[in-house]
Order: C-alpha cells, then structure tokens, then sequence
C-alpha cells in the first residue's frame, strides 16, 4: 500500500510525429556541397533516422532497456546537424518540420523549423525516461534508493541542461511544458526526490537522528520551494492541482519527520523536557498534515495516522519520563532548540554522461564535413565567452547583495512605509511590529488563530463523545450480566455455581471507574480551557498582523522642527534616493537578461567554418566585442548605485534625527507588550487543547481496548451460563429417572429399565411431600 514517505512522481514523456530527416539533409548536402558529399553522408543519415524512429516510441517505452542510451546517441546527433547544417524556412535552408505535442496537456502540439526544439524535446523525454526509471526502482533496498537517487538526480540534470540551454534557442511562444518556469519546476521536483532518496538511506544505515533531521529539513524546504514553484502564476493554471498538494503533503510531513528526529537527539542527550516540547509540536503541526493528506486520499490519510500514533507512543512515553524521573520544567518550543536545524543538501542536478558531445560511442558523424582545426577553436571561443559571462554576472549579483545588505542595516524602506499618511488613521504599519512579535502573529494567523483553537476543541467533543459511549455500552454491558446471573442463582440456588459477578466482573468495574474519574478531571479541566477561550476570545481575535498593526504607534513629523531640515524635504529626499536604488536593480535584471540573449544568439560557427585558421582570433576579437557594451552598463549601472548609496545613508541618518526613530522604536516595543501576553495566552491555550486531544485520543484506544476486553469477558459468561443450565438440566432429568425406576419396583412391575425419557424439556421434580405420598402403602 502506498504511503505519504513511499509515493514520487515521474514525468510522461512527449509524443511526437514521423518526420522525414534524411531527404532535406541530403539534398541540402548536395546543393551545398557535392554530390560525392552527399553520398559519404548516406549511412550517417540513415543512422539518425533510425535513430530518431526508435526515440519517438519513449512515451510508450519508457522503462525499456536501452531508451536511454538511444536518446543520449539521436541527442548527439542533433548537435552534429546543428553545427554542420542550417535548419529553418530560409531559402537554401534545410526545410525540416518537427511536431511535438505537450506532455502535461497531450491535445496540444507544436510545430517549429528549428534543431533547437527537436533538441529541447529530446532532453525533455530523457528527462521523463530518466524519472520513470528512478520511480520503478525498489526503494526498499539500499542499492534501489542509491539507484533511484542517481536517476533522479540524471533527470534534474537533463532539466538543468534544458532550462540554461535549448529551451531559450526555440522560437515563441513555446510550449509551456518548455518554458523556463515549467523546466524549472520539474527539476526542482527531481532534486527533492532524489534528497528524499539520500534521507531514507540514512534511516537504513542508522545514522544519528541530528543527521537524519538535518537531511530530514533540507527534504522539507526542497519540496517548500517546489510547492511555490507549482503555485506560481505561471503555471497554477497549467498543472494538475494534485502535483502541487503532493509537493505540500511532503513538505509538512517531513517538516513533522525533522521534529521527532531532533526529539530522538535530544532524548539521547538526556533532555527529557526539551524533548516533550519539540514533540508537542510535532503533534500539533502533524495536524495540518493531516488535512493536507485528506485531499490525496485514504491511503495518506492512513499513512499519516500511522505517524500520529507513533508520535503519541513517544509523546506519551516521554511525558511519563519526565514526570516520574526527570520532574523537569518543560520548555517553550522556542526555547527547545529544535528551531535551528540546518538543511543537509547532498544532491545537485548531474546531467548523464551519454548527452555529453564530447562522448562519442562509436558515433563519427560527418566528419569529412567539418575540420578538426574549427572544432577546436569554437571551444577556445566558448571559453573566453563564459569568462565574460561569469565576471558580469558576478558584478551584477555583488551589487544585488551590497544594495540589500546596506537598507537592511538601515532599517529602510520599512522606517518610511510606518510614516505613509495611507497608514493612518484606519490602517496599521506594519513596520511597527516588532521581527519576532510579527513572526508569532503571522504563523497565529497562518493556522487559523481562534478558529484553530475551536476546531481543536470541538473534535475533543467527538473523540470525548465516543469515549462516554464507549463506557456506557461497557457498563450497561456489565449490569445485564449481573441481573441474568442473579436470575439463574435465584432460580438454581447451590446448583448455580458460577462465579458471583460482584468478584468475575471487578476488574472490569474498577477500571470504568478509574476511565470515568479521569473523563471528570479532564471535563473540569476542559471546563476550564472553555472559560479562558471566552475570557479572551475578544482579544485572540485580534492577533492577527492587521488589528496587531492598528495598535502600534505611528511614526510622524515633530510638531514643532528644532532644526535646519524640513522633515518634508528629509522625506522626500530619502525616498528618491530609494527609488533610485529601485530603478538601478530594474535596470540590472534587464542587464542579466540581455547577457543572456547575446550568449544565446551567439553562434560563430557559421563564420568560423568560413574563416581561415590565420584569422581566427581576429574573428575572436571582432565577435567577443559585441559583449563590451553590456559590461559597460554593468560598470556605470555598479557606480550608480555606489553613489545612490552614499546620498541614501546621508538622507537617513537626518531622517532617523529628525523624526526621532529610534525613540518611536522604543513606543513600538512598549505598545507590543500588550500584544505579547495574549499571544503567550493564546500559545498556553493552544497547548492545553493539544494536550487534552492527546489525552482523549489516547483515553479512546485504552476505553476501546477495554470495551472489547469487556465483550470478550461477557461472552465466555454467556457460554458458562449455557453450560451450567445444561448441566442442572441434564442432572434433573438423570433423578426424576432413578425416581421413576424405584417406583416401578415397589409396584411389582420388575426390574425393567423405564422408557426412555422424552426429549422435550424435563418436568421439575415434585415438592419431598408429593414424593413421600407416592411412596406409601396403599
């Protein structure tokens, strides 16, 4: 049966249409060329047909031996094609027509003149194939987790490749399945397994569970970011709603999973309170993942019970612990020190080796077609050209992170949105809030706030439902089978020699009455826990960012300026120094994309098959120019922002003065305290309700467990009853025999045995009077 840990996804390969590849090919080579040409090329053509046949069947055999090694093969045959001969609709071109049609939607297709979108679509199947392959693998075994990851990591690896190089070379609109943000999506899916590969590894190798939890937390935030990357208005419309809620279930689960493993660390450090903290938590985030797993079906929602109940055996074990050895105070979970967990990446996207140019496998195609010499110097010029690349790049992402890092420090823009007049006064800022205090209103908020608590409560109403209904069928149960054993011992007297019930059925007594004693102190206790929700339910509404924002001081001008500046001119000042910044980093993207364009409308080959070897590098320096201008902005746009930088520091330094900010600061902390006790209320209410589902959901299994110890004990009772009555009866009818037989002589009648005796009930013996008349003389 599938479970919430064992379930990954593959991606279907694309469907494509016959395509003729050799006729175009070989009249372009004739033109072109020669037909002598033309003739050497035959057998390589008809090779990449062929090929091409067989790759077309991927969709419908995917796991088949050897699908793999023809994709990598027909992939290198296309960049052999690519580099030697021209595809589109141009004159003199070779005019070749490739059709794919969407793997996500298989009623749409696409049809382009280009080798890069027979390219892209390949790369896209090997991927497919790859991920197929890595899902069948036995992941119960260590040698088919190191498989499955190995594949999966391959399949992200062919995504990367796709997403960095085909797919931006085909013409638009493109497919959306080969969109950057689809491609993306899809390797970030592949990475995710192939983490959640390495940490059931590690389970099965019996690593310390701090290792286990920091591969656990990278498995989460993998599939965190998967999860976005699907709801993404790029593609939230595309995909089918069950990938995202796949990717989320995981998420939570293995955010649950990181907890019970840092509270497996800590309980072998002994930090027995700690511990119950951290699983505390576990246990009430492990209900959002429940209603997560109810959208994917019964099987996750078993799976994830299963969880539950292991998580309540440790939870309760630990509690035990600590409140009969340990007798420690247990901590906030915030002070647990389960909230620094680090993820352990051990995966990244590893293209396969058989997509590789460089790895021929026997193929040598065209080779009379283009010189030795030509290969070698395009290499030389990709090599200065992904120099130029990464120097740009670097400048652009260093003044990326020096702009963030220096308005952080400053405290920017956030000091200017609490002093925007559209705050004020029905609207909160909520750059007054305190970083921690807004952190605990957000994830209040995330849960549902009071409406988690009451959700929480009335399933403790079912659960404390079926309890009482439980006892009650037990007692009742108890109490038929005292008053037929009291019947039957009226009716039998000594005969009736069964067990009295006030002594067989005590044990099962006393513990209803121990279950009933503590359903009393919990509904005291839940008694309890109702009154503070009503106490405070007014102010629990209002935890949430909004209302928390309306109660913050707002930043504003002096009444009366005590120095030079105009605090409207500060103002002012600052913020087109802010949107200076603002308009630098626009400006930078744009740059970061325009880099990209070049590099990939950059395709010397053409020229350099047609230079001659002594004019190379003046080729190279001529080509490597059309760079220079973009290196330029990035140099001018880096100075820029150096200056905006210094004027944006000044600005604020009389701005913060002016304004008094660090004193509006200190209003905030003060006015938050307010805030802060309702939210350690709230947190204390939310953990006496968790505590009290714990306690019912436990109290459940144990009055169940004895319910049907209960049932069990009264049917053996049935079947001693029957017994003993069968065996009175069977003793009545043997002396009204022996009685009859004496009769029978004193009559003179002999000795005979008297007939049989009727199998009908056997009439009750006579009162001893009746019997000693019969007896006497006539």
């Amino acid at each position: 049966m599938p479970t919430a840990y064992s379930v990954m996804l593959a991606v279907h390969a694309k469907k494509t249409e016959s395509v003729d590849l050799k006729s175009p090919l070989l009249s372009y080579i004739k033109t072109t060329y020669s037909d002598g040409e033309a003739q050497e090329a035959n057998d390589d053509l008809s090779t990449i047909q062929q090929l091409r046949t067989e790759v077309s069947l991927a969709s419908a055999n995917a796991t088949q031996p050897g699908m793999r090694d023809n994709l990598g093969k027909y992939f290198r045959c296309l960049t052999a094609i690519e580099n030697r001969f021209p595809i589109s609709k141009e004159k003199g071109h070779a005019a070749i027509a490739f059709t794919w049609f969407d793997a996500f939607r298989p009623s749409k297709k696409s049809t382009q003149h280009n080798i890069h979108f027979e390219k892209a679509a390949v790369l896209f199947n090997m991927a497919a194939v790859t991920s197929q392959q890595g899902l069948a693998c036995d992941r119960t075994t260590a040698e088919g987790l190191q498989q499955a990851c190995k594949l999966f990591q391959e399949a992200a690896g062919c995504f990367l490749l796709l997403r960095e190089g085909e797919a931006a070379k085909t013409d638009t609109p493109r497919p959306t399945d080969l969109t950057p943000e689809c491609v993306t999506v899809m390797e970030k899916l592949m990475l995710a397994q192939a983490q959640e590969c390495i940490y059931h590894k590690a389970l099965a190798d019996k690593k310390t569970p701090s290792t286990v939890a920091r591969l656990a937390k990278q498995v989460q935030l993998m599939y965190d970011d998967t999860e976005r990357a699907f709801n993404a208005p790029a593609l939230a419309a595309y995909f089918d709603k069950s990938w995202a809620a796949h990717a989320g279930l995981k998420a939570s689960l293995y955010d649950v999973e990181t907890l019970c493993q840092v509270a497996r660390s800590l309980h072998a450090e002994d930090k027995i309170a700690a511990e119950v903290a951290v699983l505390r938590e576990a246990f009430a985030r492990l209900q959002a993942t429940k209603k997560l797993a109810k959208a994917q079906g019964a099987d996750m929602v078993e799976s994830v019970n299963r969880v539950q109940e292991s998580l309540t055996t440790s939870l309760t074990r630990a509690e035990k612990d600590n409140n009969t050895i340990y007798l420690q105070r247990v901590p906030p979970f915030a002070e647990a020190g389960a909230s620094g967990v680090q993820g352990a990446l051990l995966v990244k996207a590893a293209p396969p080796a058989s997509l590789d140019a460089s790895n021929p496998d026997g193929l040598n195609l065209f080779s009379h077609l283009i010189p030795d010499s030509s290969a070698k110097a395009l290499s030389r010029y990709t090599d200065m050209v992904d120099g130029v690349m990464r120097e740009a790049r670097d400048a652009l992402a260093n003044a990326t992170d020096t702009a963030r890092i220096r308005l952080k420090e400053w405290e920017l823009p956030e000091s200017l949105e609490a002093l925007d007049p559209r705050t004020a006064p029905n609207n909160g800022s909520i750059a007054a809030l305190p970083p921690a205090l807004l952190s605990e209103l957000s994830e209040i908020e995330s849960i549902g706030g009071v409406g988690h608590l009451k959700g929480i409560l009335a399933e403790i109403g079912q659960v404390r439902k079926g309890v009482d209904g439980d006892l009650s069928s037990a007692s009742a149960a108890l109490e038929t089978d005292a008053q037929e054993d009291g019947e039957a011992r009226a009716l039998h007297g000594e005969q009736w020699r069964i067990p009295p019930p006030a002594s067989a059925a005590k044990p099962y007594w006393d513990r209803i009455s121990q279950f009933r004693t503590s359903m009393a102190k919990a509904a005291e206790s839940d008694g309890g826990v109702l009154r503070r929700l009503d106490e405070n339910e007014a102010g629990f509404a209002g935890l949430n960012v909004a209302q928390a924002a309306l109660k913050m001081p707002r930043l504003q001008a002096p009444m009366v300026a005590v120095g030079p500046e105009d605090p409207a001119a500060v103002v002012a000042s600052l913020r087109r120094g802010l949107a200076t910044l603002e308009a630098l980093s626009s400006e930078r993207a744009g740059m970061e994309e325009a880099l990209r364009d070049v590099k990939t409308k950059d395709n010397i080959l053409p020229k350099l098959m047609g230079t001659a070897p002594q004019t190379v590098d003046a080729l190279f320096a001529a080509e490597i120019k059309k760079y220079d201008a973009i290196r330029a902005d990035i140099a001018k746009n880096g100075a820029a922002q150096a200056e905006a930088l210094a004027g944006v520091e000044r600005d604020n330094k009389v701005f913060r003065a002016v304004f008094d900010v660090p004193g509006w600061r200190a209003a905030c902390e003060e006015a938050a305290k307010g805030l802060r006790a309702e939210v350690r209320s709230f947190k204390e209410l939310l953990d006496h309700c968790s505590e009290g589902l714990r306690f019912y959901l436990g109290m459940a299994e144990v009055v169940s467990r004895t319910k049907q110890e209960t049932d069990d004990f009264l049917f053996t009772r049935r079947v001693q009853r029957e017994e003993m009555k069968a065996e009175i009866e069977r003793r009545a009818r043997k002396d009204e025999d022996e009685v009859l037989a004496r009769r029978m002589q004193m009559a003179g009648l002999g000795g005979n045995a008297p007939p049989p005796t009727p199998a009908g009930p056997a009439y009750p013996q006579p009162p001893p009077g009746a019997q000693r008349a019969q007896q006497a003389p006539p």
